[in-house]
Parts: structure tokens; C-alpha cells; sequence
């Protein structure tokens, strides 16, 4: 039995290989639904249509979240992005509201900061306008306490969410959610544990999410490549990160003979958009190092983009990411010795290392897909029971008020 067998998904056989549906979205062996497959050289689609309380209408949802529309496409991986293609693949008509963008464009001056005001006023409009089942709001630091009231008094019934990909811990800013997490019905965040729970107020679920794959971002399948170009690569920022910029120095010591791809620290540029797949595509290993590995379940977004391209994936234990990839999905070290002796142990062994990347891969794109990760955000917010059927499903942490929630959980 495949792994994706074991965690109730299908899979489908296209001659002497097996494909996952992403193009396979996964559908649950207990709840029939559709999906989408690519066989015989066509493709066909149909939804899950997820529908409003009056089970006669698709669900309409706003999503205000930042598109990056004023960086021409460099960030077109963003979670956002993500996101809204995991939405409108999951059956909802959803109408996107770029709010950094949007305050650019109503600023005289061009600048967000000065059309902020604008933009809240304008998503207090598109809200009426579009009258949507659901809110989702992403990140939306500028979004105020008043906007949202106002929505909620101008669109009787909306239901309104807030999911985050940012860190939690202690010493990051996120006063914008406590200060406002008693106006949601829900919220989202890429970390989990004691960090996540603080949130939950009556009414307001705090759910952990995974970082979302999305098949037309994270397209390659790498462990098909006998000959990448590169070794071993690193995505990610050494600025304020003095930690991180020894480790890497040590890393790259450490393994002379490998072909190093660092990007965005050790004085070397970021990429982004083609310039960045063009890498990912050719990569043997990647690092997935995070500023911080004891905080439960916590990832940036690099573990989907590693992953969901095929990537053989280098991750620190201790976060507790072995509850969503087993040691036969992701490679897990213990210290940095321990990274050393797995990297030149992974260089000379291909056969591990296609099949752990590969593993990865299939674990990624059907429980982890943009599509999974959109349906329970609105299964949860509008309390459709579908909810339960998620995979991680046991990290949503309700107030003590809500009893019935946390009995049916």
C-alpha cells in the first residue's frame, strides 16, 4: 500500500508510473466528491462544490490578502497566490482584493502606507458589492478593527476568517491578530502548539494549517533528474540572523566537494519568479533551515516549494515536523554533524535519496495541496462538519466556552 493509500487517498496509474492527482487533488475515501485528473492526455475537472447554509448556492468568498500584483510576477509562489487557486479548485467563486495594492492605487502618492485608509474603505465597499458567504482575510495587518465591524454590520451573516504563514513566538509582532481575533470566526496559522493556542477566543478556533502545494507553482518532479546541476541549495535571508549566516559558513566548509547553491545570504542575491524555479528544478538536496526548530510544526513556506518540486529535503528535528512528513518523506538531522555525515551519505546514494524525495513529493501535493489546505480553511470557519475528515485535524484548538466543538473534536 502506497502512502497515500494509507492516509485514505486515491491514487491513479497512467501505464508503468503512478501519478498523484494534483492535477490528482485527492478526495477522501469517505466522502465520495470530485476531483480533478489528467489521463489519456486530457484533462477534465469537476469540484467539490461547497455550499452555504441554504445548501442551494456556491460559497462566494472575498479573499483580501497581498498579491504582489506591483511585482510583476516575481512572487507568483507566494501563499497567497496559493491560496486563491486551492479556493477556487475546491468549488468557490472567489473575487481577489490585493490590499497592499489596492492602497497603492488610491494613494496620491503611490505609497501603501498613505492609502491605507482608502483601502480599508474600499474593502468595506467590495464586501457589499460582492456580498460574500465568507471573508478571508491574509496577514492583513492594515485591515482595522472598524473596517471589520462595519463589514459585519453591512453584510448580515458573513462569516470572516484570518489565516497567517508569519512566525508567532514570542518577541514577533502580532498585536494586528490579538487585537482583532475576537471579530473572527476562525483563524489559520502555520505553527502550531502552545504558540497557536493563545488566539482561540469564544467563537474563534485557532487551527494550525500546512504551508499549501500548489501544482502550477511547485510543478517539477526533481528525483527524475539523474543530474542535477546542484548538490545542495539554500533559499532565505541571513540579515538580523547572525546564527544562521555560522551555520551556513560551517555547512559550506564542510562540504567542499559539493556544488552549493546559497541564495539570499553569505553575501549572495535572493531570486525569485523563473530565475529561482530554473534552480529548484535542478537541485538534488535543499536545506529547509528556519530561524528557529523547537516551535511546534512550524515551517516557512520553503518546506512546500522544496517539497512540492521533488526535492530530497534537509530538515532540523525538533519542531515536531515528523507529525505531517515521516523520516521516509523528509531527511531529519539532530545537529549539524549529523547534516554533514546525511549530505555526503544522500550524495552517494541515489537510490535513497529519489526515493525519500519522491516520497515527499506524493505527501506534499495530495494531503498537503493548495486545494486541502482552502477546504478546511472553509469548512472550519463555516462550520461544515467536513472538517473533522482533515488529516490535521486534531490541531484546532477551541475556547472552553465552545464545549460542543471541542467534544465533537
Amino acid at each position: 500500500m502506497s502512502i497515500c493509500e494509507e492516509q485514505g487517498f486515491e491514487m491513479i496509474k497512467t501505464g508503468s508510473q503512478t501519478e498523484l492527482s494534483v492535477i490528482i487533488p485527492l478526495r477522501y475515501k469517505t466522502r465520495p466528491g470530485w476531483y480533478l485528473r489528467s489521463c489519456g492526455g486530457g484533462a477534465w475537472m469537476s469540484t467539490d462544490t461547497l455550499r452555504s447554509n441554504d445548501h442551494s448556492r456556491t460559497l462566494r468568498v472575498v479573499h483580501a490578502a497581498n498579491y504582489q500584483m506591483d511585482k510583476d510576477g516575481l512572487a507568483f509562489f507566494n501563499p497567497d497566490q496559493k491560496i486563491h487557486q486551492g479556493l477556487v479548485q475546491a468549488g468557490c467563486y472567489v473575487y481577489p482584493f490585493s490590499i497592499n495594492d489596492r492602497a497603492r492605487m488610491l494613494s496620491p502618492t503611490g505609497s501603501k502606507i498613505f492609502g491605507r485608509g482608502r483601502a480599508n474603505k474600499a474593502l468595506i465597499k467590495t464586501c457589499v458589492n460582492v456580498h460574500p458567504d465568507l471573508l478571508i482575510l491574509s496577514h492583513a495587518q492594515t485591515v482595522t478593527r472598524e473596517t471589520i465591524l462595519a463589514i459585519r454590520e453591512q453584510v448580515p451573516g458573513i462569516r470572516i476568517a484570518f489565516w497567517y504563514v508569519d512566525p508567532i513566538w514570542e518577541g514577533c509582532d502580532y498585536g494586528h491578530l490579538t487585537k482583532r481575533a475576537d471579530l473572527f470566526d476562525a483563524i489559520f496559522c502555520t505553527t502550531g502548539g502552545r504558540d497557536l493556542q493563545k488566539f482561540c477566543r469564544p467563537g474563534c478556533p485557532a487551527a494550525f494549517i500546512p504551508n499549501p502545494v500548489e501544482a502550477g507553482i511547485e510543478r517539477d518532479r526533481v528525483f527524475d533528474d539523474p543530474n542535477p546541476e546542484y548538490d545542495l541549495v539554500f533559499f532565505g535571508r541571513d540579515k538580523y540572523a547572525p546564527q544562521r549566516r555560522e551555520f551556513l559558513a560551517n555547512l559550506v566548509r564542510a562540504l567542499p566537494e559539493f556544488r552549493m547553491g546559497i541564495f539570499g545570504s553569505l553575501g549572495h542575491p535572493l531570486v525569485f519568479g523563473h530565475a529561482k524555479e530554473q534552480i529548484l528544478s535542478t537541485s538534488r538536496m535543499a536545506l529547509n533551515l528556519s530561524r528557529r526548530d523547537d516551535v511546534e510544526l512550524y515551517s516557512s513556506d520553503r518546506i512546500a516549494q522544496l517539497t512540492g518540486n521533488g526535492i530530497l529535503t534537509l530538515t532540523a528535528a525538533g519542531a515536531g515536523l515528523e507529525q505531517l512528513y515521516s523520516s521516509d518523506e523528509v531527511v531529519y538531522y539532530s545537529d549539524f554533524d549529523d547534516l554533514v555525515a546525511k549530505a555526503l551519505r544522500l550524495k552517494q546514494c541515489d537510490d535513497e535519496r529519489i526515493r525519500i524525495a519522491r516520497n515527499g513529493w506524493e505527501k506534499s501535493h495530495s494531503v498537503y495541496s493548495a486545494r486541502e489546505v482552502a477546504r478546511f480553511i472553509v469548512n472550519l470557519s463555516m462550520r461544515f462538519p467536513e472538517y473533522h475528515e482533515c488529516p490535521w485535524s486534531q490541531h484546532i484548538n477551541w475556547h472552553t466556552s465552545d464545549v460542543s466543538h471541542k467534544t465533537a473534536a
